[in-house]
């Protein structure tokens, strides 16, 4: 059991990685079609680049979920806050280390971008191995709804 876990994991972090870095660039390639502007980054700014490790993860992780499900309980709510640990991370590395330097430099914010996807699902897979409450997984989807309405919301904003 614990095998497939392990696989999977380190599929996610790798599709994520390289889905995440392509989508960077999604935008720009579309033309700047204001659809694409709600999954993938239309500026610079930390909040729309938290956008490279949400939706790829979360797309990896509702897959993970339709397979997976079955071994685990409240798989989902697991992965969830796994994310949720790896969005917290990226402003949390980004304003540190650019506290101290003053600048952003882009291998420190590809270091970042990275670290936040090992977060994301390592984390993960240690809570697939722990019961959690039930209201912390009730928690955990209602965080979500109010992150996908947020990104939605903040988006439109952005592309006006």
């Amino acid at each position: 059991m614990q095998q497939s876990f392990k696989v999977f994991t380190v599929i996610g972090i790798l599709f994520t990685i390289i889905l995440g870095s392509l989508s960077h660039f999604f935008y720009g390639w579309s033309g700047d079609f204001f659809l694409v502007g709600f999954f993938s980054p239309v500026n610079e700014s930390v909040w729309e680049h938290l956008k490279l490790l949400f939706f790829p993860a979360l797309l990896f992780m509702l897959t993970e979920q339709r397979l997976l499900s079955y071994r685990c309980p409240d798989l989902l709510c697991k992965n969830l806050i796994g994310l949720y640990a790896g969005l917290l991370s990226i402003p949390a590395l980004f304003y540190a280390y650019t506290l101290f330097t003053k600048k952003s430099y882009l291998w420190a914010d590809i270091t970042i971008f990275i670290l936040s996807v090992f977060i994301t699902y390592l984390l993960a897979y240690t809570l697939c191995k722990k019961k959690l409450p039930a209201p912390l997984c009730r928690i955990s989807r209602t965080v979500l709804y109010i992150l996908l309405s947020a990104f939605a919301i903040i988006s439109i904003f952005f592309l006006l």
